[in-house]
């Protein structure tokens, strides 16, 4: 009987044996390669103005947010302005970045207006808010806000 089991466990390892390249040549043998291609191209760039006031007279050539003393709670700031779509007959899309990051990582930043979709003509209200954690060092903060849009 203890033979019998032996031979059934060779005969199995065996089959095992054979079986396992197989199965593995096969699974190769039917793998297919697919080259997949993908284009990013620069988007096409929209004509807009960042002005102060909504009559879109006054534009956006740099911001100011003064002084502010260093306090022991979160200090949180914004400026208001307004994004007019200057792009004849187009809808355009609205975006921001910043080298604010290269400055300091105590200070943030949102632009209400990030991925807004403005219709031709429209002048569309935005934000640009910082908030100012409690215990960034005393100095001045110098960046720059770019602000882009596509259609």
């Amino acid at each position: 009987m203890k033979g019998a089991k032996v031979k059934t466990i060779l005969v199995v390892l065996l089959i095992v044996a054979i079986a396992a390249p197989i199965f593995v040549y096969s699974q190769l043998q039917t793998s297919k390669q697919i080259p997949v291609v993908l284009v990013i191209k620069y988007p096409t760039a929209a004509q807009f103005g960042l002005y102060w006031n909504y009559e879109c007279t006054d534009p956006v050539t740099s911001i100011d947010f003064g002084e502010y003393p260093k306090s022991t709670n979160w200090i949180y700031i914004s400026k208001s302005m307004y994004l007019r779509n200057e792009q004849p007959g187009k809808r355009i899309w609205v975006f921001y970045n910043s080298t604010l990051r290269d400055a300091t990582t105590m200070i943030g930043e949102s632009w209400f207006s990030n991925g807004t979709s403005v219709d031709p003509g429209y002048v569309y209200y935005a934000s640009y808010y910082l908030s100012i954690q409690p215990n960034i060092e005393i100095g001045t903060y110098n960046w720059v806000l770019g602000v882009w849009a596509i259609y």
